[in-house]
């Protein structure tokens, strides 16, 4: 197996970064006594839908899907490749690591702890894994695809959820079949979801100046 040392942390680092480093805003504490939530701070911290417009005018969004795809793409493509005498089981070694480091990511980019816990929809990020995951041309078939049906769906859990098929359809009609990755993928955009069932707590989309603080 030869690993490209210098690329790897590069990589690693892009995939692991939080989210919430990239957050400026103003500190809103919603437990005051006496206090009642206005409907704008409710729909900020709890709305589970995702409104296209909404979600593509956030920098953020775009910062996700770039380095989670350059992240991908350098982890599953450039950082490994298997030496001529490599042993058989080398191909399978590659995989595990990938996937490990791969489900580290989707974790910290979902769990979140403020002071409660919190279960975020990582959409754009997981969207970005595609490219590496099932090839760039049908990562993009996908990506379409999912926001063109997201206008019947209700939830980021929903979308989340279809879009782990369309990233298997579109691999498999690619020509991606009998590579793993494209499991990989599908199982990485369930992650949240069933982190959601696990917990029971339902997948939120936070606004993206201001950090809300749950009692």
């Amino acid at each position: 197996m030869i690993v490209n040392i210098w690329l790897l942390p590069l990589a690693v680092l892009l995939l692991w970064f939080p989210r919430q480093w990239l957050r400026f805003g103003k500190k809103l504490n919603l437990a005051r006594p006496h206090r009642r939530r206005s409907e704008k701070e409710v729909r900020d911290a709890e709305d589970i839908s995702l409104r296209l417009r909404d979600e593509f005018r956030k920098v953020r969004n775009w910062v996700d899907l770039v380095r989670a795809a350059v992240g991908s793409i350098g982890l599953c493509v450039v950082c490994f490749n298997i030496a001529p005498d490599a042993p058989k089981n080398t191909p399978v070694t590659i995989f595990l690591i990938q996937t490990a480091v791969l489900v580290v990511a989707v974790l910290i980019q979902t769990v979140r702890v403020q002071p409660r816990l919190t279960l975020v929809a990582p959409v754009f990020f997981v969207l970005g894994l595609s490219f590496g995951l099932v090839g760039w041309p049908a990562a993009l078939l996908a990506c379409v695809a999912i926001w063109a049906l997201n206008l019947v769906l209700p939830s980021a859990g929903y979308f989340l959820f279809f879009f782990a098929g369309l990233e298997v359809s579109f691999g498999l009609l690619l020509g991606w079949e009998g590579r793993p990755s494209i499991i990989s993928a599908a199982v990485l955009a369930l992650i949240p979801i069933l982190l959601s069932a696990v917990t029971n707590r339902r997948l939120v989309q936070l606004n993206r100046k201001t950090r809300i603080v749950r009692a």
